[in-house]
Formats: C-alpha cells, structure tokens, sequence
C-alpha cells in the first residue's frame, strides 16, 4: 500500500490567497498558499488535502523528531521520517504532517531513503491543495 499524502485538519482561517490549518492532535497553526479560495467550506470545518513545498537543501538527521518550525506561520524549518520517493522526484515526509517535497538540488535524492529520517528548510511558498470531493 502506497503512503497517503493527504491529511486532515480544522480550517482556522482563509482568504483568497491561503488557509490556515490546524492538524489535530497539537497546536500548529500552518499558513499555506491555495490556488483558489476553499469554496463550501466554514471557519471550523475539517478539510482534508495535501501540502507541498520545496526543499532548498536535505539532511540526514540522526536524532530528533518529527517537526515543522514555526509552530504559528509558514513552514521554514521540517523535520520527518521519508515515507516514499516517487517517479517525479517528489518525496513523502512524514511530519507534524505528511508533506510532499520537491527537492531543490536533485544530489538531495540520496539523503531521501524511505525510513530514514531528514531535515530541510523549506522555500517560501507552501501550499495546500484540497482532496477532490467524490
């Protein structure tokens, strides 16, 4: 079975050029970019999607946890498991959420073995794309 990237979360807040979404179980606040405005969706609703960012450059870590700094604003600073790597160069991390990473330098794709664990900073510009609705 394929890693799941998407997630669910409680919509804190919205505008036309992003969400900020609260994960359950902690208290992060994570502003992402939306290509639209969420339609159908209120303050308080959960919604379910998946958060992309770039890499700018990844580490292996060898201790830590799993993690996305700030706690409140845009993701900076990630840290998590790999989950799975993909065709189009786009990897599955298991953080405070999973996110999908699209590596800034391609060299980064050997630091990106499914189990270990990583850290990166990530470029301005994280987004979140809602599921489609079946």
């Amino acid at each position: 079975m394929k890693p799941d990237p998407n997630f669910e979360a409680l919509l804190e807040s919205t505008d036309s050029s992003g969400v900020v979404l609260n994960p359950p179980g902690n208290t992060y606040q994570l502003h992402l970019l939306t290509e639209s405005p969420l339609a159908g969706v209120s303050i308080g609703d959960r919604v379910t999607g998946t958060a992309r960012a770039r890499a700018l450059r990844v580490h292996r870590a060898t201790g830590g946890g799993a993690f996305i700094e700030p706690v409140v604003g845009e993701p900076r600073i990630v840290a998590g498991r790999v989950l799975s790597t993909n065709e189009d160069g786009l990897i599955l991390v298991r953080s405070a959420i999973p996110l999908l990473i699209e590596l800034e330098d391609e060299s980064d794709r050997e630091s990106c073995v499914p189990g270990e664990f990583v850290n990166f900073h990530v470029q301005s510009g994280a987004t979140f794309q809602p599921a489609s609705a079946s």
